[in-house]
C-alpha cells in the first residue's frame, strides 16, 4: 500500500452537497485542511481570497458551468495550486482535454478513498517540489537542483556533481547519513542524458540478503520457494537509465559478484535462469561506511570498489558547512510557514545554538529539529529554549569526530612531506591506495610534490605491516 506522506491546503468544490461533504471527509481524516464550495463563484472566490495547494473540483458544477472553468481560471491567474478534476460523465476525452490544460489527473467517481488520497498526495508532492525549486532558483544561493548552499564546500561539491552529470561512468558518493546522498544521486540523473529514463533507488541493506538478488537481478518461476512467477528486477526496470544502490557496503558477497558481472559484461542473469540479459545501466553507489575496512576485513570486494568508484565524491557533513547554516534554516522555516499558515522566524539566539551544534544528523537532523522547534514554539519566533539540542560539552567546546581528526592528521602530513604521497603512506603507515581514497573521501586539495620541510618535532613512524592490507 502506499504512504500517504504530504499534506495541504485542498478547496472541494462539488455542487452535489454529500459528495463534497464525503470527499472533504475523506481529505480530513488524512490529515488535510479542507474547505468547501458548492459552485464556481463561490469557488473562484474561494481561490483569489486564499492560498491553496490542491483544487480538487467536479466537472459539472450545475448552469452550464464544468470544472475547466475554474482549471482556465486558475491557470490564467497563475495560481499555485494543482487541479484535479471528479467526474461520475466524463470519458477519455473529457480527461485528454483536461490534461493537456495543465490539470494534475483526472478521476472518476465514484471516490475510492485510498485511491483519492494517493493522487492528492502525489499532486501535492508535485506542489512541493515545484516551489522548493522555484524557491531555491530565486534564492542568493547557488545549487545543483534540490542542494543547496553558497559555502566552498558545497560549491566543490556542485562543481563535481555536474562533472558526474555530464558523463557515463559510475560514481560512488561517500558519506555520513543525512547528508543528501540520494538527493545527490537523482540530481546527478536529472541533468545526465539519461534523464527521461528511469531513476531507480534501492536499498541494500533493506532487504534480507536472499531477496536482494532477486530484488535487483529478477527470478525464474521456481527459482525458489515462494517465487510462484517470473521478476523482471531492478536492473530491467533502469533499462536505459540509472540504478541507485544505497548503503552498497551491506550488499552480500553473492550479490557483489552479480554486480561486477554487471559492470564488467553489461549484462544480468535472473535466478534461476540459464540465459543473460543484456543491460544499458549507469550505476550511482551510496555508502557511510568505511570502504577501506570493509576491503581489509573481507567485507567488500576490491574489484568491485574500483569499478564502483571511477568517479568519487564525498558529501560535507554539515558540521563542515556551518556558514549554510542560516540559508538552510531560513528555506526549512518558510516551507514550514507556508504549510502551517505562520510566519516563523529564528531569534539571534536559537540561530547562535545551531551553528555551535554538531550536526550527527545532517541536514535530517536540522529538518527535523526545527520542525520540533515549530511545534514548540508559542508565537512566531522560535526561541533557544524550543530547541531541542543536548547541552555543549564543559567550556562550550565542541569535541571534534574522529574523521575531523583523520582529516586534520593526513592533511599535516601530507603538508611535513611537501605533497609527497609516497612518504606520507608510509608516516601514516597505510598504503598509497588508501592514502588515495582518504585524500579523495576527505576533499583535500592535491599538494605539488616538493622537497619535504623536517617538522617542527619528531613524527613517530608506525610498526611497520606484515602485509599490503587496507587498514582503517
Amino acid at each position: 500500500m502506499t504512504s500517504i506522506t504530504r499534506t495541504g491546503r485542498v478547496l472541494v468544490v462539488d455542487d452535489e452537497m454529500a459528495v463534497r461533504q464525503m470527499a472533504a471527509a475523506m481529505l480530513r481524516s488524512a490529515g488535510h485542511q479542507v474547505a468547501e464550495a458548492g459552485s464556481v463563484h463561490e469557488a473562484a472566490a474561494r481561490l483569489r481570497t486564499a492560498s491553496w495547494d490542491l483544487l480538487l473540483t467536479d466537472y459539472l458544477l450545475g448552469d452550464g458551468a464544468t470544472g475547466l472553468d475554474l482549471l482556465d481560471l486558475v491557470q490564467a491567474e497563475a495560481l499555485p495550486c494543482e487541479v484535479i478534476i471528479m467526474t461520475g460523465q466524463g470519458g477519455v476525452a473529457d480527461a485528454v482535454e483536461a490534461i493537456r490544460r495543465g490539470a494534475y489527473n483526472f478521476i472518476t467517481k465514484p471516490l475510492e478513498r485510498q485511491r483519492l488520497l494517493i493522487d492528492v498526495s502525489r499532486a501535492l508532492e508535485k506542489r512541493g517540489l515545484e516551489e522548493d525549486l522555484r524557491r531555491l532558483s530565486e534564492g542568493p544561493a547557488e545549487g545543483f537542483g534540490r542542494l543547496m548552499g553558497q559555502s566552498p564546500e558545497m560549491q566543490g561539491l556542485f562543481a563535481a556533481l555536474r562533472r558526474a552529470a555530464g558523463c557515463e561512468s559510475n560514481v560512488l558518493l561517500l558519506g555520513e547519513s543525512g547528508t543528501g546522498k540520494e538527493v545527490a544521486a537523482r540530481e546527478i540523473h536529472l541533468h545526465s542524458r539519461r534523464r527521461e529514463a528511469p531513476f531507480v533507488p534501492v536499498h541494500c541493506g533493506a532487504l534480507a540478503p536472499e531477496l536482494l538478488e532477486s530484488e535487483l537481478f529478477g527470478h525464474q518461476r521456481g527459482a525458489f520457494t515462494g517465487a510462484t512467477g517470473r521478476r523482471k528486477g531492478l536492473f530491467l526496470s533502469a533499462q536505459g537509465g540509472t540504478l541507485f544502490l544505497d548503503e552498497i557496503a551491506t550488499a552480500p558477497a553473492r550479490v557483489q559478484i552479480g554486480l561486477l558481472r554487471a559492470i564488467q559484461e553489461r549484462c544480468i542473469r535472473p535466478v534461476g535462469g540459464d540465459a543473460d540479459i543484456s543491460v544499458d545501466v549507469r550505476i550511482i553507489a551510496a555508502t557511510n561506511a568505511d570502504l577501506d575496512r570493509e576491503m581489509d576485513g573481507g567485507g567488500f570486494r576490491q574489484d568491485l570498489y574500483y569499478r564502483l568508484a571511477t568517479l568519487v565524491i564525498r558529501m560535507p557533513p554539515l558540521r563542515e558547512r556551518q556558514t549554510d547554516i542560516p540559508l538552510l534554516a531560513r528555506f526549512f522555516l518558510e516551507r514550514f510557514s507556508r504549510r502551517e499558515g505562520r510566519d516563523l522566524v529564528l531569534s539571534p539566539a536559537a540561530l547562535e545554538r545551531l551553528m555551535t551544534h554538531r550536526w550527527p544528523g545532517n541536514v535530517r537532523e536540522l529538518e527535523h529539529l526545527l520542525e520540533s522547534a515549530m511545534v514548540r514554539a508559542e508565537g512566531e519566533v522560535i526561541g533557544e529554549d524550543d530547541l531541542d539540542l543536548p547541552s555543549t560539552v564543559e567550556g562550550g567546546d565542541r569535541l571534534p569526530t574522529l574523521a575531523e581528526v583523520e582529516r586534520a592528521h593526513i592533511a599535516r602530513v601530507l603538508e611535513v612531506c611537501g605533497g609527497n604521497k609516497k612518504r606520507a603512506a608510509r608516516i601514516l603507515g597505510l598504503p598509497r591506495a588508501t592514502l588515495y581514497r582518504r585524500i579523495e573521501r576527505y576533499g583535500l586539495a592535491p599538494l605539488p610534490a616538493t622537497r619535504p620541510t623536517r617538522p617542527a618535532g619528531p613524527v613517530a613512524s608506525p610498526r611497520p605491516r606484515s602485509k599490503d592490507i587496507h587498514p582503517s
